[in-house]
């Protein structure tokens, strides 16, 4: 179960996963220093102040197994390890210690099993190159073959979190983008075809370019037309 409120204003979120033995992970979000509490109570008042009800009465009467944890530190964070203009053989950089990203993405282990393809792909062409072992001019290649496979999921990361950071009178383009991404979440509520699409975008198995198709494009301005009209004629009776 995933719940968030409308961006920029609606900073908090909640996701209720399932996971082995019959449990429940529950995970409280909130951005722009709107902190989840980390006592029970604090934290089912959270729950409660959600633009829906369903998780806060799904876990109300839940049995607790663990202490609640909070964590601060989830910002999005990469280092352009790609642009140093000297790199040290035989020493590489992948994962967490290269790009860090919002958790409620559920995007870290995929970035880093791609970090790992990206390496291995790297030393494949290096033994190709070199069937004596030798890796020289290898890891500053890797890094900037890595850069490549990062750009994308921080696109998708740091595009989304900056509506909470919009100001009165944002970027004219991005705006326009965040409108696209609402009018596309709100066609997907009723079109499992396009939730599907950004499912598939949002772990990384498909580019975020399947956005931009034409056809999708068509359906999704046709959305707000209808979305448009539907609220004139209500403000008319």
């Amino acid at each position: 179960m995933l719940i968030q409120g409308k961006q920029p204003k609606g900073s908090r979120a909640a996701i209720i996963s399932t996971v082995e033995g019959n449990r429940w992970i529950v995970t409280l979000m909130g951005g722009a220093e709107d902190y989840p509490p980390t006592d029970e109570a604090g934290f089912l008042a959270f729950a409660r102040s959600l633009p829906n009800l369903l998780l806060y009465d799904a876990i109300k009467d839940a049995q607790p197994l663990s202490p609640i944890y909070g964590y601060r530190h989830t910002e999005n964070r990469l280092r352009h390890y790609e642009q140093l203009s000297m790199w040290p053989e035989g020493f590489v950089v992948l994962g967490d210690a290269v790009g860090a990203f919002n958790p409620g993405y559920y995007q870290g282990m995929t970035i880093a099993a791609m970090g790992a393809l990206t390496l291995d792909t790297c030393l494949r062409k290096q033994r190709r190159r070199d069937s004596n072992g030798d890796l020289t001019g290898m890891p500053e290649r890797f890094q900037k073959a890595l850069a490549k496979v990062n750009s994308v999921p921080w696109l998708v990361a740091t595009g989304e979190d900056s509506r909470l950071a919009e100001s009165d009178k944002p970027n004219p383009v991005v705006h326009a983008l965040h409108r696209y991404r609402d009018a596309l979440r709100m066609l997907a509520l009723n079109d499992p075809q396009t939730h599907l699409k950004i499912l598939h975008v949002m772990h990384l198995l498909r580019p975020s370019s399947t956005f931009l198709h034409p056809i999708l494009v068509i359906r999704v301005l046709r959305h707000m037309v209808s979305q448009r009209k539907a609220a004139f004629s209500a403000h008319e009776q």
